[in-house]
């Protein structure tokens, strides 16, 4: 190709300067978009705006004489076509996005008529080249939606809440759009790289707005997790209760940053006290409420403390109505240290695991009723068992079997069996950690609770 003349360079390049300027910011925004949206949301605004964006940005290069010029190239005219007849299709897309339900009926209908024209231009164009009937055409499409979409825009009664520099640098581009298909030029230029920008820049900021408020939304939410966190900890016993001839332990670990598990104790006095352990069903801060409900209600169950299964009965006449479609499972026992006894009740919980001294025995204790809060009027009873001295007794949630083992099962009452005999002379509170350590060797699938208690 024989070198430019200096006066058509410089010609070239006071008009392709600004386009060019222009198709580098459209281009390098289209593939940002497109970048964030598969990396992170995968937001088909962000896909469509993106991809809009970038063959754009693409045209605008191809188009430009100072590319064509400093690459030695010819006009590429093949390209160019091809992306002007199917740029309307993302175009479209993006706008449908926006202009939510309300008008997604009357795009739709343009989107189709967009896919079924793109490659019949696409092939006349291959075929015989420009057409002047496929080109008058493609702009009638172009006007006739941008006009449709203009609409909603004027009459702010989209079917989404758009934000308003959002809605006006819209308004910008389409009415650019159409200005620009209907033959208007701004001293001979073409004003529509011109509304890109606009509308690239309004998306920018409303991104930038929306990104801000995010972070401030997230900051509200880990505010509130905070004070969820410091209200569970508060319903936790803040220390075990110490009796002559009893050893107790717990130990507690939430999957989530607030959880459903949850124990406590009624000491009567220095030989006898009543364990809860329960399991509100769900995670997160509307199992913590309902946890925070049964601190409230074990706490004034004094009274019968003796009695688990009245526990229980009160428990689920206080919760029963309350829970939304929640649940509570839940064991209680009662220990009598004088008479050497337990007495225990559950509520659709877990088995406790008996350990005897004496015999090496490993006992599950279950006496169950259905859980706590979907029925009313339930009833529940009471089992008795020996607890003698150097006996240990298990109780649980169910976090605590349901844990995925190293082999890919469930650790499983078997396995807590196996190492609750295993494990039979450790110190309740090594024990209840090494458990934990032992079940959560793979990722947390649920609140771990585990309490301990040992007769000397």
């Amino acid at each position: 190709m024989p070198p430019v003349p200096y006066d058509q360079l410089r010609s070239a390049l006071a008009l392709g300067l600004p386009y060019l300027i222009a198709a580098s910011i459209c281009l390098a925004a289209g593939l940002t978009a497109v970048g964030l949206s598969l990396l992170r949301s995968r937001d088909r605004l962000l896909i469509w705006i993106g991809i809009f964006a970038t063959l754009y940005g693409l045209r605008l290069f191809w188009e430009n004489d100072l590319v064509r010029i400093a690459f030695n190239m010819p006009s590429l005219r093949a390209p160019v076509a091809v992306i002007t007849y199917l740029i309307p299709i993302p175009y479209v897309l993006f706008l449908r996005e926006v202009l939510g339900r309300g008008w997604r009926s009357s795009i739709q209908i343009w989107l189709w008529v967009q896919l079924v024209f793109a490659p019949i231009a696409i092939l006349s164009w291959s075929a015989v080249g420009y057409s002047d009937l496929i080109g008058r055409a493609n702009d009638i499409l172009i006007v006739g939606g941008s006009a449709l979409a203009l609409a909603p825009l004027l009459l702010a009664r989209s079917g989404t809440s758009i934000p308003p520099v959002l809605r006006y640098s819209i308004f910008a581009f389409l009415l650019v759009v159409l200005t620009n298909n209907l033959g208007f030029r701004i001293a001979g230029h073409d004003p529509e790289p011109l509304g890109f920008l606009v509308l690239i820049g309004g998306l920018a900021y409303t991104a930038a707005q929306r990104a801000i408020s995010r972070e401030q939304k997230l900051a509200a939410v880990e505010s509130e997790l905070a004070t969820a966190r410091r209200i569970q900890t508060s319903i936790l016993p803040r220390a075990l209760p110490t009796l002559p001839g009893l050893r107790l332990a717990a130990s507690y670990r939430p999957m989530t940053a607030v959880a459903g598990d949850f124990y406590d104790f009624l000491p009567l006095d220095q030989g006898r006290v009543t364990v809860l352990v329960a399991d509100v069903s769900g995670h997160g801060v509307p199992a913590a409420l309902i946890a925070s409900m049964l601190k409230v209600a074990f706490a004034l169950q004094a009274a019968q403390a003796t009695d688990p299964a009245a526990i229980l009965t009160a428990l689920n006449s206080i919760l029963h109505g309350v829970l939304d479609g929640q649940f509570v499972t839940a064991i209680c026992t009662h220990i009598d240290l004088p008479v050497h006894a337990i007495t225990y009740s559950g509520a659709g919980h877990p088995p406790a695991i008996l350990v005897r001294r004496a015999s090496g025995e490993v006992l599950e204790l279950a006496e169950n009723g259905l859980f706590l809060g979907p029925f009313r009027n339930v009833s529940y009873a009471n089992a008795r068992a020996p607890f003698d001295p150097g006996d240990r007794l298990l109780l649980y949630t169910d976090g605590i079997i349901e844990a995925t083992f190293s082999d890919g099962e469930p650790f499983g009452l078997v396995r807590l069996r196996e190492f609750a005999a295993a494990q039979g002379n450790s110190e309740p509170a090594a024990f209840a950690n090494a458990l934990l350590n032992t079940v959560s060797i793979h990722d947390q699938e649920d609140d771990l609770t585990i309490v301990v208690v040992e007769a000397l």
